[in-house]
């Protein structure tokens, strides 16, 4: 097993930095679907000690079942569960229509300049091949519209369920479909600066939607990530 290992950040404690490090790989299949986990190995390579691993990792289990663990057996990473996926792609869609509704109303002008500058960003990003920045930039996208509405306690609250919908966005972003996500962005940004409420809100559900369509030919590349009851 082999992490990617960022930099601690100033302040962070062991836990939250076990648990940063372990969620962005497995978002990023660093740490695929159906891998074995082995805490000793992740916390000799954070240099901390296997308590906060232990936590961490219990923390994203609880959060989204993404790890499973066997007592005295091991642990491993949960294949892609699309059952999971859809019921988050469903509350997600409901809320951030309404979030941006929200915005329609709320969004000032220096707020809708960050948006534009965040899509841009993600154009580069994505035409030069970085999938990574071309995510967070996405993720910064949709938490500024819970921001922007007084809502970020509940973008907070969703971010632990969302782990495994970000491992198939991870797959989109091979499939080369991530550029529609992108392109998204931008007609919502338009519908903003022009306080269309109705018209952001279509947008957002076809964007959010837009993954069920591309489900079954990412599955039909990668079928060994995913359950086969879904």
């Amino acid at each position: 097993m082999k992490l990617d290992v960022a930099e601690r950040a100033a302040g962070s404690t062991a836990r939250d930095y076990a648990y940063t490090v372990i969620r962005e790989n497995l978002v990023s299949l660093n740490l695929a679907p159906g891998s074995i986990l082995n805490d000793v190995e992740i916390a000799e390579a954070l240099g901390i000690s296997r308590t906060p691993v232990r936590e961490a990792i219990n923390q994203l289990k609880s959060e989204s079942e993404i790890i499973e663990i066997y007592p005295q057996r091991g642990m491993k990473v949960a294949l892609i569960d699309l059952g999971m996926i859809r019921e988050v792609r469903h509350f997600r869609t409901v809320l951030e229509m309404e979030m941006i509704r929200i915005c329609c109303r709320m969004a000032e002008e220096t707020d809708l300049k960050w948006f534009e500058d965040s899509v841009a960003m993600q154009q580069f990003f994505l035409e030069r091949k970085h999938p990574e920045q071309t995510m967070q930039l996405d993720n910064e996208f949709h938490k500024k519209l819970y921001d922007i509405a007084d809502c970020s306690h509940i973008y907070h609250f969703i971010r632990g369920m969302m782990i495994h919908y970000d491992r198939v966005r991870t797959l989109e972003m091979e499939d080369e479909s991530y550029r529609e996500a992108v392109e998204d962005h931008d007609h919502m940004v338009h519908a903003m600066r022009q306080k269309d409420g109705d018209r952001a809100a279509e947008i957002m559900r076809v964007h959010l939607e837009r993954g069920i369509r591309n489900e079954g030919r990412i599955r039909a590349k990668h079928p060994e990530y995913f359950k086969t009851d879904t």
